[in-house]
C-alpha cells in the first residue's frame, strides 16, 4: 500500500513541497525552509520532532489558502508523509487549533490520534493516514501535536509498564507556516448535490435531444406541415416554427445549455466520489441517459417533443443570450443564413421514386409526378407522330360512304388534309364536321375545308412540351398542332419543312406515362404501331353494296340504310336478335335479294299495291323501310297507316313466336337443328286477318320462311363449329350454307306472294291485287320511268308507330314493334356479299 501510494502521489500537483536539511540531505516539505538542527553525534536516541510534511494523497481534491497552507476536503481520507527526526512505528500524531511553540502543550486537541503506519529506517520520515473535521468558527489553521505510543502499553518489561502507566502529553510542534493545514466542507450539501446531479442529467438528455429533434426539422419541412400534415402537426409545427426560424441562434443556445449542464453534472459528481471513479460515471451516464436515448427517442417524435418542451428552449435562449447571440451572428455572417433544403426537379423525382415503399403513392400516382418533372425537359420532337404515320386525306377526296367508313375505322378525330405532297398540309378535317354531309352527295373535302375553315397551328421542333401544353390548354390553336424546322441545306433560300404533328393526347401521354385509349383508337401507341388486342367494332363497309354476280339484275339500297336495317332488326324484331341469330349470318341475311320497291304514280289512295292480302296464306315477313303503308285490320276493318320499321307477317316464320333460347351447347344446338328439320316437314300455314297496301312509294324486304330457316340453320352450324362439336358429320359448312341461302333465289317466284321487285302503280292502270296480276321482276326493271339501278342511298328518318287500333292486330301482326332504333348492339365485321358465312374449318 505504501508503495502504490507513493508511486501515485509523488505525481500529484497539488503536494506541498517542505524543505529542510537534515544531515546535509534536502528534504522535500513545506516550500518555507525549516530552521537547522544539529545532529548529535553521541549514542542517545534524537528526540520526535516534525519540522514539515508532504500530502501524498487525497481522496478529494487540495485546495491552497494565502500563504502556500494546503486546504483538504472535511472528513476526507488524506495520506500524509511527515519528515522530521525520531519517526518510528509508535508515533502518534493529534491535531489543535491551538497555535503553541515547538515543544508546548497540545491541551485543546480537535481531531483523534492518527498513528504513523510507515516509518523510513532512519527515522526521518513516515506516512500517516489523517481525517480532518470541519475548522471551527474563528479559527482558521490545524497544527500538529506528537509523541511516541506503544501499540500495547501493558506488554515490555517493569520498567516499561512502569513508563506507559504514566500520561505521556502530546508535544506541539510549532506554529510554522509550514506545518499549518485547513479543511474545507462542500459547497453544497449531499443531497442537494445529488438533486443537482440528477437534474443536469435531465436537462442534459434533453438539450441533447433537442439539438437532434429541433435541428433536423428543416424550415422547409416544417412549412409544409403547417400546411399539409396533420391537426397536431400543425400545431406542433406552428409552434416551433419561430424559434426554428433563427437556426443557428437555436444552435448556440442548445449547445451551451448541454455543456454548461454536462460540466456541471461531472464537478458535482467529483466531489462525491473521487476522480476516477466521476470521470467513469459521468461518461457513461451522458452517453446513455444523455445522449443516446433522447436522440433515439427524438428522432421519432422530434416534432411533438420540440412543441412540448418549446418554453423551455425559449427560456434557454434567453439565458444564454449574451453569449450564444453574438455567436449566432458570427455564424450568420460566416456561414450564411439557413435557407432549409431545397428540391430542383432530378431531386424530387428521385426522391418520390426512393420513398415510394414507405409513402402512399401507388405506381400511377409516382408516374404522373415523374411525367410532370419530366415535361420541361422534352420536346415536341420527341413525342411527335410522323407524317408517313399518320392518317392524312387529299384535298381532292371525295366524301362517298367508302370515304367516311375509312374516316371511321381509322378512329381519328382531326385528320390533316394535304395538297399533293404529305408535307404539304393545308386544313384539318375534323369529324365534327361530317354530321350533317351526306354520303351520298360526294362533297368534296375541299368544299368542306373552304365551308369550315379549321385554322391550323405549327410549332418548332425543339418547342418543349410544357409550353405545348399551356396553348392546347388555351384553346386558341385547338389541339393539334404540326412540327415543323427551317430547312437551310443546299443552294436556294431556307423553307420550311414539316416532319409530324402532335396532339393534346400525345402530351398527356407524356404527362401521366401511360397510353391513353379511347373506344375509336386502333393503335394503343401510334409512333411504335402496336395494335390494340380484342377490339370488335362495327365495320360500317360491309354494308357497302357489292354485289357478287353483276349478272343478276336485284334491287340495291344505299349502306346506310342497310346499316339501319341491320341494327332495328337485331335489336327490335324477336327472330333475328343477335341471341337467335349470328350477326354474320343476318347480314348475309340482309344481303340476298330480299328488297322490293313499289311506286306509285296516282294520288288516289284507294289505287296502292296490295303487299299482304286479307285471307290469302302467305310464307314471308315484310318490314317497311321507307314510304308509307294503309292497314286495314280485322272485320271491322278498322283502318290505320304505318310508316317505316313496321313488320308483319312475324308468325309465318314460326308457329308460334316465344322466347328463343340461345343454343350454347352440342346437344341444344343438336336439338335445334332435330326442330329445324321437324318444322321443315310440316307445312306451316298462316293466313293475315289484315291487309297492307302501300299508299306511297315503299321500299320493303321481304324475307320468305325457307330462307329463314337455311338462315337459322346455318347460324346452328356456325356454332357448332365454333364448340368444336365432333358428334355430328364432318361437312363443307361454307358450301352448305351457300347453298343454303342461293338455292332460294332461284324459288323465289313459286313463293305464295307475287315477286314486287320493283312494281309501279300507274293511275290509268290499277295494279291487281291478285298474284297472277302481278307483273314480273323483268318488265319493272324494264319500265322507263322506274330506275331499279340507283341504289336507294337517302337518309331516312326512322319513326316510331304506336299502331294499337286493335289489340287482336296488334298481337297478330305485330305492329307497336316498330320505334326509332337505328343503333343497336350488331357489329359487322366482313362484307355480307362477298365473305363466307362461316370459317374454314
Amino acid at each position: 500500500m505504501d508503495e502504490y501510494l507513493k508511486s501515485i502521489l509523488h505525481n500529484n500537483n497539488a503536494a506541498v513541497r517542505v524543505k529542510r536539511n537534515i544531515d546535509d540531505e534536502t528534504v522535500a516539505g513545506n516550500s518555507i525552509k525549516a530552521p537547522q538542527t544539529t545532529e548529535s553525534t553521541s549514542d542517545a536516541v534524537p528526540p520526535l520532532r516534525i519540522d514539515g510534511f508532504r500530502i501524498e494523497y487525497a481522496e478529494k481534491a487540495l485546495e491552497m489558502e494565502d500563504g502556500g497552507v494546503p486546504s483538504v476536503r472535511s472528513d476526507s481520507p488524506v495520506t500524509l508523509r511527515l519528515f522530521g527526526t525520531g519517526i518510528r512505528r509508535n508515533t502518534v500524531v493529534i491535531f489543535t487549533h491551538n497555535p503553541a511553540r515547538y515543544g508546548g502543550s497540545c491541551q485543546v486537541p480537535v481531531t483523534e490520534k492518527f498513528r504513523v503506519i510507515h516509518s523510513e529506517p532512519g527515522e526521518k520520515s513516515g506516512l500517516v493516514h489523517i481525517e480532518l473535521p470541519e475548522v471551527i468558527k474563528d479559527k482558521k489553521y490545524f497544527y500538529l501535536c506528537a509523541k511516541y505510543e506503544d501499540n500495547d502499553p501493558l506488554a515490555g518489561s517493569e520498567e516499561t509498564d512502569q513508563e506507559a502507566s504514566k500520561v505521556t502529553p502530546f508535544l506541539h510542534q510549532g506554529a510554522d507556516s509550514w506545518l499549518r493545514l485547513t479543511s474545507y466542507k462542500p459547497l453544497l450539501p449531499l443531497g442537494l448535490s445529488i438533486l443537482i446531479i440528477c437534474v443536469c442529467l435531465v436537462f442534459s438528455a434533453l438539450f441533447s435531444g433537442l439539438n437532434l429533434g429541433l435541428m433536423s426539422l428543416d424550415r422547409t419541412d416544417l412549412k409544409i406541415l403547417c400546411n399539409t400534415g396533420t391537426e397536431k402537426e400543425q400545431q406542433y409545427a406552428k409552434a416551433i416554427q419561430p424559434v426554428r426560424d433563427h437556426g443557428n441562434y437555436l444552435l448556440c443556445s442548445i449547445l451551451l445549455g448541454n455543456v454548461l449542464v454536462n460540466s456541471t453534472f461531472t464537478i458535482l459528481l467529483d466531489s462525491l466520489t473521487s476522480g476516477l471513479f466521476a470521470v467513469l460515471g459521468s461518461t457513461i451516464a451522458i452517453v446513455i441517459f444523455g445522449e443516446i436515448t433522447p436522440q433515439a427517442v427524438c428522432s421519432r417524435h422530434g416534432l411533438a417533443v420540440g412543441a412540448k418542451t418549446i418554453m423551455i428552449t425559449k427560456a434557454v435562449m434567453l439565458l444564454t443570450a449574451p453569449l450564444s447571440y453574438p455567436t449566432s451572428k458570427i455564424l450568420d455572417y460566416l456561414l450564411g443564413k439557413e435557407i432549409g433544403n431545397y428540391y430542383d426537379r432530378e431531386r424530387l423525382k428521385e426522391l418520390v421514386k426512393v420513398t415510394k415503399d414507405i409513402n402512399d403513392l401507388d405506381k400511377d400516382e409516382v408516374n404522373v409526378i415523374s411525367g410532370v418533372l419530366e415535361l420541361r425537359k422534352k420536346t415536341v420532337s420527341d413525342v411527335m407522330t410522323r407524317l408517313e404515320d399518320a392518317y392524312m386525306l387529299p384535298l381532292d377526296t371525295v366524301l362517298d360512304f367508302e370515304t367516311i367508313t375509312d374516316i371511321l375505322k381509322s378512329g381519328f378525330s382531326r385528320i390533316p388534309v394535304y395538297q399533293e405532297e404529305r408535307e404539304d398540309i393545308v386544313s384539318i378535317l375534323h369529324i365534327k364536321d361530317l354530321a350533317f354531309v351526306d354520303p351520298d352527295d360526294n362533297i368534296p373535302v375541299r368544299q368542306l375545308c373552304e365551308f369550315f375553315r379549321n385554322s391550323l397551328h405549327f410549332v418548332f421542333y425543339d418547342q418543349t412540351l410544357d409550353v405545348m401544353f399551356k396553348e392546347f390548354k388555351s384553346g386558341k390553336i385547338g389541339h393539334m398542332a404540326f412540327i415543323q424546322s427551317v430547312n437551310a441545306e443546299g443552294e436556294g433560300d431556307p423553307f420550311y419543312e414539316t416532319h409530324g404533328l402532335i396532339t393534346l393526347e400525345d402530351v398527356i401521354e407524356e404527362l401521366i406515362q401511360a397510353e391513353i385509349i379511347d373506344e375509336t383508337d386502333v393503335y394503343t401507341d401510334n409512333r411504335r404501331k402496336v395494335r390494340r388486342e380484342r377490339i370488335k367494332r362495327q365495320d360500317f363497309a360491309s354494308f357497302a353494296h357489292r354485289p357478287a354476280d353483276q349478272n343478276v339484275q336485284r334491287l340495291r339500297i344505299g349502306p346506310q340504310l342497310m346499316y339501319a336495317t341491320y341494327q332495328f332488326i337485331s335489336t327490335a324484331v324477336p327472330l333475328f336478335r343477335l341471341e337467335s341469330m349470328s350477326e354474320t349470318i343476318l347480314r348475309r341475311l340482309l344481303g340476298q335479294n330480299i328488297y322490293h320497291q313499289i311506286k306509285c304514280k296516282s294520288k288516289n289512295r284507294d289505287e296502292g299495291l296490295t303487299i299482304i292480302n286479307r285471307g290469302t296464306q302467305i310464307d314471308f315477313f315484310v318490314l317497311i323501310l321507307e314510304g308509307r303503308v294503309e292497314v286495314t285490320v280485322g272485320k271491322e276493318n278498322l283502318l290505320f297507316e304505318s310508316g317505316p320499321f313496321t313488320y308483319f307477317g312475324l308468325q309465318a316464320l314460326v308457329q308460334s313466336i316465344g322466347p328463343d333460347m340461345s343454343a350454347s351447347t352440342p346437344q341444344q344446338i343438336m336439338g335445334s337443328l332435330q326442330s329445324l328439320d321437324r318444322d321443315a316437314s310440316i307445312r306451316h300455314v298462316f293466313i293475315p286477318d289484315y291487309t297492307v297496301k302501300a299508299v306511297t312509294d315503299v321500299l320493303y324486304l321481304q324475307i320468305s320462311r325457307n330462307l329463314y330457316q337455311a338462315a337459322k340453320r346455318a347460324t346452328l352450324m356456325e356454332r357448332s363449329q365454333k364448340l368444336g362439336d365432333q358428334s355430328m358429320e364432318p361437312i363443307d359448312y361454307d358450301a352448305e350454307v351457300e347453298k343454303l341461302m342461293h338455292s332460294l333465289d332461284e324459288g323465289d317466284h313459286n313463293s305464295i306472294t307475287p315477286d314486287a321487285t320493283n312494281r309501279t302503280v300507274n293511275s290509268a292502270a290499277k295494279a291487281s291485287k291478285s298474284s297472277s296480276d302481278a307483273p314480273s321482276p323483268t318488265t319493272a326493271l324494264n319500265d322507263p320511268t322506274n330506275n331499279s339501278n340507283s341504289s336507294v342511298t337517302r337518309n331516312h328518318t326512322v319513326l316510331g308507330h304506336d299502331n294499337s287500333s286493335s289489340a287482336a292486330a296488334a298481337n297478330e301482326i305485330n305492329i307497336g314493334a316498330s320505334t326509332s332504333r337505328v343503333g343497336g348492339a350488331g357489329k359487322p365485321d366482313s362484307d355480307p356479299c362477298s365473305a363466307p358465312l362461316l370459317p374454314k374449318p
